[in-house]
């Protein structure tokens, strides 16, 4: 069989990074090359975290470290690229659920056994500071139609193809362009056999370089391009819940980024915490930080998969109840009088956890997904391996009687409750095993896909009706493969799927099955209850209205970041920003980016912004990198509200981007006229 591989890829910006606040500078170039091969050992085969079908929560990130202030330097920073980039297999994203090809990380070899997507995400690079590609084997290649191949911005391109029986391979970037893409293309002569290349190091050069590997820089699949998905560019987070709350949409995920902190893969079990996000046009999104569910329910073992409802109460305030795993045992649940906090433990164990007579020996008791119908009754699913169902007592913290089963077909987790047009929806995921035989009308659903049962009556086993497979697993349609997870919401006269990929681990530098949220439209005729299939996008959802500037705007809002961190404050859900990365182990940025999009100016004379510390925020429109509208320059201490005046600004919906440096934190800004 004709195979043709190839390996394709997209970086982030270096140049970007060394920007000054004026025009941009050039980077210094005068070092020699090193053209030595030899590295340290442990930067050529550097432990990775395998896939994993069922990650768990991250912890708070706010205590990166804080790269030096470089307003104490020349602001055209000289040699900032030090360091070389060193790949391995690992670093090689498959897609096609392995389909595309087969890693062997013991002997670092790789074997292509179709065409497929199959890549090293490398970043937009300038080429003046990364100048070429080495690659070494330890086995020669046997083929000689292996072509590698360097694209750049303006879409020319560099090709060198690799000699059979090479053992070593370079390919110099042509100088004063920023590569977009390498790709290793095997042609279509290839043998019928699967193509194997043995790898020894794969080293990204980089002019000045002193000697010393680093690994990618982080990127955000988001920045510049107009894609929405992911909802969070700097955060691993799945599991998705919302609840909507005065006119904004309040969405919680798993904190896949405690793992990721904490182990090399996501297993789960070191995440104690749930993330917090809002909006109020579906493409800006407030960061609101983590539910330390650890200290509020101190008895917990984790908390994954929460789910929200909330209840308008006797003396006017609202309740939100949010129910989440406690591992794999149990499920529990916190309160609160807002969406964000402060929260607290009604209880001082589980809801309901497996040592429940009735449920006892079914499977795991988590997954929760709750809803409140018509009649203001709160509803509880939970269950693997089979699904339960509920009522709750009018203080969303207990059971109403004893839960019943689910009609829940090859039941694997994700349960989750609608209420539509006076029916019950209830939504799963199914296993990875064959649906045959299916029982239950309509077609069997696929592997690891999203399926819904709907009834009137939820008590009653025999009155649950099999609606569809609306969701297939985001591998079958581009994406990784890996555990289902969503959820439906009705906003504002539209309706979304949640859910969630392992797409933003290329950009942050791992391969440990941690995920992230992401949003699309989904169709639901309401009037029959009948939901359509939604397929997963990278560029997600439209804006449903404009970002007005004249009113004050939290710098935790953004449609994508860069080398931005995020600090809690002491009020709940305010967090300011600050410079830092998202990577436990990624080059320090020098700079961070806020990227804003929508934004309706009429006219505009003056940027406001609340900043305190050594540092500068300034914005620019449209481009990142296009010219400074405005800075406001920091020097104290404490939190004051300064001024700077603007230039350039033209009346209509522009993208703001707003560059922090030095040693800075941002809480808010705001245009006046």
């Amino acid at each position: 069989m004709n195979k043709k591989i190839f390996l394709a890829a997209t970086l982030v910006s270096v140049s970007s990074m060394v920007m000054s606040c004026g025009d941009d500078e050039s980077v210094n170039k005068n070092l020699d090359d090193d053209p030595s091969l030899e590295l340290p050992e442990d930067t050529l085969n550097p432990e990775q975290p395998k896939d994993s079908l069922n990650p768990i929560q991250p912890k708070d990130s706010v205590s990166q470290e804080q790269p030096s202030d470089p307003l104490d330097k020349d602001d055209d920073i000289k040699n900032v690229a030090k360091y070389d980039i060193a790949l391995t297999i690992e670093d090689i994203i498959v897609d096609w659920f392995g389909g595309g090809g087969e890693k062997d990380t013991t002997n670092n070899s790789f074997t292509y056994k179709q065409y497929a997507n199959n890549y090293w995400d490398i970043h937009d690079l300038d080429t003046d500071v990364f100048t070429k590609v080495e690659i070494a084997f330890t086995k020669a290649v046997e083929y000689d139609n292996i072509d590698v191949i360097a694209t750049y911005s303006d879409e020319t391109k560099t090709t060198e193809r690799i000699s059979s029986g090479a053992k070593n391979f370079a390919l110099t970037f042509e100088p004063g362009k920023t590569l977009v893409s390498l790709a290793l293309v095997v042609s279509p002569n290839t043998p019928s056999d699967a193509a194997t290349i043995n790898f020894g190091k794969i080293i990204i050069r980089a002019k000045d370089s002193d000697g010393t590997v680093s690994k990618m820089p982080v990127k955000s699949p988001k920045l510049g391009v107009g894609n929405g998905n992911p909802i969070l560019d700097f955060q691993y987070c799945a599991d998705p819940t919302a609840i909507e709350y005065k006119g904004r949409l309040y969405v919680y995920g798993t904190n896949d980024h405690q793992q990721y902190e904490e182990g090399v893969s996501n297993t789960y079990e070191k995440i104690k915490t749930l993330v917090m996000m809002s909006t109020d046009d579906m493409v800006n999104w407030t960061y609101h930080g983590l539910i330390p569910v650890g200290e509020v329910a101190p008895w917990i073992m984790a908390s994954w998969a929460p789910s929200i409802i909330s209840k308008e109460q006797a003396d006017g305030s609202t309740l939100f109840s949010l129910y989440f795993s406690n591992s794999g045992f149990g499920t529990g649940v916190i309160q609160a009088k807002s969406p964000v906090g402060p929260w607290t433990s009604p209880l001082s164990k589980s809801l309901i956890d497996g040592d429940h007579p009735v449920v006892k020996g079914s499977g795991s008791i988590f997954d929760p997904g709750a809803v409140i119908d018509d009649n203001g009754d709160g509803w509880l699913s939970f269950g693997n391996g089979q699904g339960w169902i509920a009522k709750l007592k009018p203080d969303l913290h207990s059971l109403d009687g004893d839960p019943v089963k689910l009609p829940s077909p090859f039941h694997f987790e994700a349960n989750e409750l609608n209420y539509i047009n006076g029916k019950y929806v209830y939504t799963f995921n199914n296993d990875w095993d064959d649906h045959t035989p299916w029982d239950w009308g309509g077609e069997a659903p696929t592997a690891c896909s999203m399926n819904y049962f709907t009834s009137t009556e939820p008590l009653n086993p025999d009155s649950w009706t099999y609606g569809g497979n609306y969701f297939k697993n985001m591998g079958e349609n581009g994406m990784t493969y890996g555990n289902n997870h969503t959820h439906l919401h009705k906003y504002q006269d539209k309706w979304y799927l949640f859910y969630q990929a392992a797409i933003l681990e290329a950009s942050i530098g791992s391969h440990g099955g941690f995920r992230s949220i992401l949003v699309d439209e989904i169709e639901v005729d309401e009037a029959k209850v009948v939901i359509k299939e939604a397929k997963p996008t990278y560029k997600g959802v439209k804006a449903i209205k404009n970002l007005d500037p004249y009113i004050v705007q939290q710098a935790s809002t953004a449609a994508a970041t860069l080398g931005i961190r995020y600090v809690q404050t002491e009020e709940p859900g305010h967090m300011v920003a600050t410079i830092g990365t998202p990577s436990k182990d990624g080059p320090a940025p020098t700079e961070g980016i806020i990227e804003v999009r929508n934004v309706n100016f009429s006219s505009a004379k003056t940027l406001k912004a609340l900043v305190k510390g050594k540092g500068s925020v300034t914005l620019r429109l449209d481009k990142r990198d296009g010219a400074n509208v405005a800075t406001v320059n920091s020097s104290a201490s404490d939190w004051q509200e300064l001024e700077a005046k603007c230039s350039g600004i033209t009346s209509g919906v522009h993208t703001v981007y707003l560059i922090i440096k030095g040693d800075v934190q941002f809480d808010t800004w705001q245009f006046a006229n």
